[in-house]
């Protein structure tokens, strides 16, 4: 489990490293998550002590949402005044990733089916 551990941490440091130095606005550990996928699908399996640490971590997981709960508690003033804001912007997001997720299928359907 510790070489999982360290790997997880490997991949998180050259993310960071590569977000400061080319000033990207992207987070470090998205790009480690990322370097890490595209690591993983190029070796075509993963190994049981990345795969321990992995559920370990995700066992944990929701201690990551008290933050944000805490943050919508502490900001409830500020997010009754733009309430409707939010709702428009939640419902108009929702509309927009659904068409785009319908369209993207209907053409990698038709993509897979010219193969056939």
């Amino acid at each position: 489990m510790l070489k999982g551990i360290i790997t997880l941490l490997v991949f998180q440091f050259i993310g960071e490293c590569i977000a400061i130095l080319f000033g990207l606005l992207v987070p470090g550990p998205v790009i480690g998550m990322v370097l890490l996928l595209t690591f993983l699908i190029l070796r075509k399996s993963s190994f049981e002590s990345l795969d321990d640490a992995a559920a370990i971590h995700l066992r944990y997981l929701p201690l990551l949402f008290i933050p944000a709960a805490m943050g919508i508690i502490t900001q409830a003033d500020v997010i009754s005044k733009e309430l409707l804001a939010i709702v428009i912007a939640l419902v108009l997001g929702t509309i927009i990733a659904l068409a785009f997720s319908a369209k993207l299928m209907d053409y990698l359907i038709v993509k897979q089916e010219e193969k056939k």
